[in-house]
């Protein structure tokens, strides 16, 4: 059946990141720690509720988050072009495209592109994206299995390691932004 600490941990990985927790997930489904629909399900569920926050965060108050967000407004400017030219391959890639995933929702919602067309293709755009990841997540633990036999004699210390490292590099991250927003602080 697997953890209920693992689905809501696939939660909030894929409602703020994505695409290495739903991997990470399906990984533990092949090993039997999960099951695959379920984080097939959760994924999608997580990916959704944050797209929809930016959109509707986009479409009913995006004036005003740009003006705080000033890092954004090249993204934003950038996106809004492609979006103008491609809309149909924007709204269905969007979750592929690294460092614009919550861009590209708040963008759209400040577009004129009507909620209807929204819904149909983040629902569309979700499921590939689900299926593509936890298959590939999935499938690498098959490949691991098949062909790394020494992974199984130090599985727990490995992901106890990644786990560690992911937790240093999300420190660090945090620390150097809170670092450069005190700066910025101390300058205005």
């Amino acid at each position: 059946m697997g953890s209920i600490a693992g689905y809501i941990a696939l939660f909030i990985g894929c409602f703020l990141e994505g695409e290495t927790s739903l991997i990470a997930a399906a990984f533990a489904a092949h090993r039997g720690l999960l099951r695959i629909v379920p984080v097939f399900i959760v994924a999608f569920a997580a990916t959704q509720f944050s797209d929809w926050i930016w959109f509707l965060m986009g479409r009913f108050r995006g004036r005003k988050i740009l003006l705080k967000k000033h890092k954004w407004k090249r993204k934003i400017i950038k996106v809004d072009g492609l979006l103008k030219r491609y809309p149909i391959l924007i709204l269905l890639s969007y979750r592929f495209i690294y460092g614009f995933r919550t861009v590209l929702p708040l963008v759209i919602g400040m577009s004129r592109i009507t909620i209807k067309k929204f819904t149909f293709f983040s629902l569309l755009g979700t499921f590939i994206w689900a299926f593509i990841m936890s298959s590939a997540g999935y499938f690498f633990g098959a490949f691991v299995e098949a062909h790394l036999a020494w992974y199984n004699q130090y599985e727990k210390q490995l992901i106890l390691g990644l786990i560690v490292i992911g937790l240093c590099i999300g420190s660090v991250i945090v620390f150097l932004e809170n670092r450069k927003r005190s700066r910025q602080t101390k300058e205005a």
